[in-house]
């Protein structure tokens, strides 16, 4: 092989140019020399002989000219292979130093880093390619592919490391309540994030702070084995099919309905597709089939499979929280990443005019309901550092505005209009939005809305009213918190199924369940159960941390 193809420091190259760096030295040294053999001759007729510091001057040229002449080109000629070597592997040490660095860094700090590294290059929209994202995420790859990702998960590494899945016995639940939360405890949890409750140490520290007891996590357990033991071979859950002796629901399909709402109940509690643990096969399948469900077109992920009747914006709403709330607890998975970036892009493209969603968007009104489980969505991908449109939040902030019944914005309604009742469960999910939307706990609407909740209680039949104000109570705390999460959590407990095949469900007593039956007064009662750890109460964590600036995109 000719070297001087290959290295830099090639033989004939660096000889003629270090040759025509020395002829200019050369040039430059005899014109000084010149002058001052010049002056020497002058001051020689007057004074007999040269002055020191002409001799000087002329032995150092001579020197100078004898280096790049002659001296330099030799040395790197029979040196050659030694710089290459050396300048090679100063190379490789030092881009491997600065990826050894990188991978140390905290994840915030590395995104600061390459926030700098790339500061002057002029900004670029973010945007979806749509041919590009078709390309790498089809559903039948997403089925296909491996669902571990980097097998890292973000909340798993607080003081023991160890995840909740490994808090598998009903037995060592009951132990690990025994001891108090320090403060430390605490502060380490909500230093994750949203989410920070759902390792093993940060579900031990939240139950017992806000609420949770040994029966309440039995139950939580009885309910997630349940579910377990009635999921499909293919990973999905059915409405219509939940297994002996429980009431099944009159949806025939709706299937990614049905599988979000189960798999919400496995990510509650903090158990992941990419970490060991007893659900571990079961989330993983479950994820495969919302994905595989999945209809991507033009940079969007519909992911409302075949639903019936008017479920499809729900089934949306759900599954995109599972995808977001899977993305956040394994950060590293692109493929997650990329999905959760497309289903966010399908709802913030169909949101209505209004602010709202419905049954059929954008051409349908918004209604508050169906409004809830799209906020809670952009919510879970905003607390997965996914973008989400700046104005489309405000203008779901508008929405509400249109449904409040008093002018505090206590009080809510099912759908704008000029007759506007307010309803219990409504006002939960609009208070619940308001919350994360950003009203502060000073908001007068807000307390007016919390007091009202607290003065109505826990209902003994509408999962789906207490599911939203179990949330709001929680993020309000205090005393109203204390007294409603006692009633609640004790009546759950006691209306559990806990003998024959059955057992760990709830039988349905809320209203409109006949159509998915069962599974929907389970999951709610079991997502309600998990509320302790599976967000962390919003105002205490406003207090300690300011909002991620990154986690909305601004327009």
């Amino acid at each position: 092989m000719d070297n001087s193809d290959t290295f830099p420091f090639a033989t004939k190259p660096v000889a003629q140019r270090d040759t025509a760096e020395g002829a200019s030295a050369q040039n430059s040294a005899a014109s000084v020399l010149q002058q001052v053999a010049h002056r020497s001759k002058t001051r020689r007729r007057r004074h007999g002989r040269a002055p020191g510091w002409a001799t000087w001057v002329s032995r150092k040229a001579r020197l100078t000219r004898t280096f790049f002449s002659h001296t330099l080109p030799v040395w790197l000629r029979s040196h050659r292979d030694e710089v290459v070597s050396y300048a090679v592997s100063g190379l490789v040490i030092g881009l491997a130093c600065l990826l050894m660095a990188l991978w140390a860094l905290p994840p915030g700090s590395a995104n600061d880093f390459f926030g700098l590294v790339v500061s002057a290059v002029e900004d670029v929209p973010e945007t979806l390619d749509a041919t590009e994202l078709e390309e790498i995420v089809q559903p039948e790859v997403l089925r296909e592919s491996d669902l571990n990702g980097n097998m890292k998960q973000l909340l798993s590494d607080l003081d023991d490391g160890e995840t909740s899945s490994e808090m598998d016995s009903i037995e060592e639940r009951d132990l690990t309540l025994d001891l108090e939360p320090t403060d430390a405890d605490l502060e380490a949890v909500f230093k994750k994030g949203e989410f920070g409750g759902r390792s093993k140490a940060g579900r031990r520290a939240a139950l017992k702070r806000f609420g949770g007891t040994a029966d309440s996590e039995r139950a939580v357990t009885l309910g997630l084995q349940w579910l377990k033991r009635i999921q499909r071979d293919d990973g999905s859950w059915s409405f219509a099919d939940q297994g002996p002796e429980a009431t099944p629901g009159s949806l025939q399909r709706t299937e990614v309905g049905a599988t979000s709402l189960a798999l919400l109940c496995f990510l509650g509690a903090g158990h992941t597709h990419a970490v060991d643990g007893p659900y571990r096969e079961t989330v993983q399948k479950a994820l495969a089939f919302i994905g595989a469900s999945a209809s991507i077109q033009q940079g969007m992920a519909d992911l409302r499979g075949d639903f019936e009747g008017n479920s499809g914006m729900y089934v949306q709403g759900l599954a995109t929280i599972c995808l977001s709330e899977a993305h956040a607890l394994d950060p590293g998975n692109e493929d997650l990443r990329k999905l959760t970036e497309m289903a966010v892009a399908f709802i913030e493209r169909v949101q209505g005019s209004d602010g709202g969603w419905r049954y059929r968007p954008p051409r349908d009104a918004g209604d508050t309901s169906v409004v809830g489980w799209q906020v809670m969505a952009l919510q879970s991908a905003r607390a997965g550092r996914i973008s989400v449109s700046s104005s489309g939040l405000r203008d779901v902030k508008l929405f509400l505005k249109s449904v409040q019944v008093d002018k505090q914005g206590g009080l809510y309604a099912y759908m704008a209009g000029n007759n506007l009742r307010e309803k219990p469960s409504m006002t939960a999910v609009a208070l619940l939005c308001r919350m994360y939307l950003g009203w502060k706990q000073e908001h007068e609407g807000l307390k007016k809305g919390v007091q009202h909740l607290s003065v109505i209680g826990p209902s003994r039949n509408d999962i789906y009213y207490n599911y939203y104000a179990t949330q709001v109570m929680h993020h309000w705390g205090g005393d109203l918190w204390e007294k409603w999460n006692n009633e609640l959590r004790d009546h759950l407990v006691r209306t559990q199924i806990t003998d024959g095949p059955a057992a760990g469900s709830w039988a349905p007593t809320a209203p409109h369940h006949e159509g998915p039956g069962q599974i929907y007064q389970t999951t709610l009662s079991i997502l309600t159960l998990e509320v302790y750890y599976r967000h962390l109460p919003l105002y205490q964590k406003l207090e300690q941390a300011a909002d991620d600036p990154d986690q909305v995109r601004r327009e």
